[in-house]
C-alpha cells in the first residue's frame, strides 16, 4: 500500500499525523490529495477560530464572574479588576483599589453592587450604574488572611466571604456592616461558599476536606455534609436534586447524593488539583478547570462527558459561562482571558491553546531568562511599557533606590527601606527571601536555592533593563 504523508499535526506536540490514501489502500491522486489537504487546512483554521485571547491584564487571571446585564468582571494578580462588555469584549472600566492580587468578584442579585476581595485581606464594595461608571469603593472590613470567595444570599440582603485565615464573615449588605465571624466548624483555610435557596443556611468547603452546613441566624454548625479526606477547593449544591458537585486537591471530580449519602460519580486526573468550576443550572451543564489547563464539561442530566480539552497554559483558576452558555471564559496563569466558542467548537477534537503569553517552554532561553520567567515575569516587566503588573517595571532598576519609581504604590516597607538595588541587594533578596529582607513587603515570598540561578538572573537583568 502506497501512503503519502501530507501534513504533520499531533495532540501531544500540537500536531496530528495525517496520511492521504483511499479506501482501497491506493494512493490518492494529486487533485484529490490537494482538495483533501485544503479541507484539512480549512478545518484547522476553523478550529483556531473557536478560541479568542482577550488581553487586558498584566498578570494571571484569578477570578471571573458574569452579570445578567451582559458584563464580565475579571480579577487578576496585577491588583486590578476589569469590567468588560461581553458583546464585544470591550474594556469598560478598570478598578485599581486593592493592594495585592484580587482573587474574586461578585455582583449582588440586583446588580447594583460589585464586591471584590483578594490577598490584601480587604473586602471592597462598588456602586454599579448602568451604563457602568467608575465609583469609589467602600471598605467593608478585613479577613485574617487572603479572601477566597464571595457569595450573596438569594435576596441580596446578606453576603458571605471566606478566607485562608480560617473564618467566614457574614455581612448585612443593607447597612454594609459585619454581622458575625465564624470558622463554621472548619479547621484551616476555607475555600468556597454557597447560600441555601431560602437564605437561612450557608454551605462551605475547606482544606480540611469537608463541606459543612452552617445556620446563619443561630450561629451554629449543622455538621459535615461531605467528608472527602483531601482538601475541597470548589463545590456547588443543587438542593432540588439532593446533589453536591465538588472538586478536590487530589484531582477528583465528584457528584454526591447527600440525601442517600453516596457518590454518584467520581472521575480524576492523576492527582491534578481541580481549582474552579462554573454551573449553568438552566442548561444542566457544569465545567471544571484543573491545574494543568484542562477543562472538563459534564451534563447534569445524565452525567455524560460533554467536552474535555486543554483551555490554557498552566492552571485554570477561573471559569464563567456567558448568559446563553454559548461561550466559556477561562482565566489562568497566562494572563489572557481565553474565550471559547462552545457552539462551533467540535467535541471530539482537542485544540491546543496556543503559545503562552509570557513564557513558552519550547523557546531556547538562557538560564537567566528562565529564572526571570519563573520568578519575576508574573509581577514585573523589563521595559517602561505601562502594562498592568503587580510590581513596578524593572527598567533601569540597577542603582535605583527602592520605593522611588513614580506612578507605583509601594508598600511602606519599601518606602522606608533605603535599599539601593544592585548585585548585592538582589542576591540577598533571593537568598534570604523578601519576608526577611523587607518585612511587611507585598512581594511574594520566594527564594532561590541555587547560587548559579541567582547569578544568571542578575546577569540577565543587568543586560535586559538598561
Amino acid at each position: 500500500m502506497l501512503i503519502k504523508k501530507v501534513v504533520l499535526i499531533s495532540q501531544q506536540n500540537n500536531s496530528l499525523l495525517v496520511y492521504l490514501n483511499d479506501l482501497k489502500g491506493g494512493f490518492l491522486g494529486p487533485l484529490k490529495s490537494f482538495l483533501l489537504l485544503i479541507l484539512l487546512i480549512c478545518n484547522f483554521s476553523y478550529l483556531s477560530n473557536a478560541q479568542e485571547k482577550i488581553v487586558g491584564h498584566g498578570g494571571p487571571v484569578k477570578g471571573l464572574t458574569v452579570s445578567n446585564s451582559g458584563y464580565l468582571v475579571s480579577t487578576s494578580f496585577d491588583y486590578s479588576s476589569i469590567i468588560w462588555s461581553i458583546n464585544d469584549m470591550r474594556e469598560v472600566i478598570s478598578l485599581n483599589d486593592h493592594l495585592a492580587a484580587v482573587n474574586v468578584a461578585e455582583f449582588s442579585p440586583n446588580e447594583k453592587k460589585l464586591v471584590t476581595a483578594g490577598d490584601d485581606t480587604r473586602v471592597l464594595v462598588y456602586d454599579i450604574q448602568n451604563p457602568i461608571k467608575k465609583s469609589l469603593p467602600r471598605e467593608l472590613g478585613k479577613h485574617l488572611g487572603k479572601v477566597s470567595d464571595i457569595k450573596f444570599s438569594p435576596k441580596g440582603n446578606l453576603m458571605a466571604t471566606s478566607g485562608w485565615g480560617g473564618t467566614i464573615i457574614i455581612w448585612d449588605m443593607i447597612n454594609e456592616k459585619k454581622i458575625l465571624s465564624s470558622n463554621a466548624g472548619h479547621k484551616g483555610p476555607i475555600n468556597s461558599l454557597q447560600f441555601s435557596n431560602d437564605g437561612k443556611f450557608l454551605f462551605s468547603s475547606g482544606y480540611d476536606g469537608t463541606i459543612r452546613k452552617f445556620d446563619i441566624f443561630k450561629n451554629t454548625s449543622k455538621g459535615i455534609i461531605v467528608s472527602h479526606g483531601w482538601g475541597i477547593n470548589i463545590f456547588h449544591i443543587i438542593e432540588d436534586k439532593n446533589s453536591i458537585i465538588y472538586g478536590t486537591t487530589d484531582g477528583s471530580i465528584n457528584i454526591h447524593d447527600f440525601k442517600a449519602n453516596k457518590n454518584i460519580l467520581k472521575i480524576g486526573d492523576e492527582r491534578t488539583p481541580v481549582l474552579t468550576m462554573c454551573v449553568d443550572i438552566n442548561r444542566s451543564i457544569i465545567a471544571f478547570g484543573n491545574a494543568k489547563g484542562r477543562v472538563i464539561m459534564i451534563s447534569l442530566d445524565d452525567f455524560s462527558l460533554v467536552r474535555d480539552f486543554r483551555a490554557a497554559h498552566g492552571p485554570v483558576w477561573a471559569l464563567a459561562f456567558n448568559k446563553e452558555s454559548s461561550m466559556l471564559f477561562v482565566g489562568g496563569l497566562d494572563d489572557y482571558i481565553n474565550q471559547w466558542d462552545l457552539v462551533t467548537y467540535p467535541q471530539p477534537v482537542i485544540v491546543p491553546p496556543g503559545p503562552a503569553r509570557r513564557f513558552n517552554p519550547s523557546q531556547l532561553l538562557t538560564n537567566g531568562q528562565k529564572q526571570f520567567a519563573r520568578k519575576c515575569s508574573v509581577c514585573h516587566t523589563l521595559v517602561p511599557d505601562g502594562k498592568r503588573r503587580a510590581g513596578p517595571t524593572l527598567y533601569k532598576v540597577f542603582g535605583r533606590e527602592a520605593g522611588t519609581l513614580e506612578g507605583y504604590k509601594f508598600s511602606q516597607a519599601l518606602l522606608d527601606s533605603k535599599i539601593i538595588w544592585d548585585d548585592k541587594t538582589i542576591h540577598q533578596l533571593f537568598t534570604e527571601g523578601p519576608d526577611v529582607v523587607l518585612p511587611g513587603t507585598k512581594m511574594p515570598i520566594q527564594r532561590m536555592k541555587s547560587s548559579k540561578d541567582r547569578i544568571d538572573l542578575i546577569k540577565f537583568l543587568k543586560e535586559a533593563t538598561q
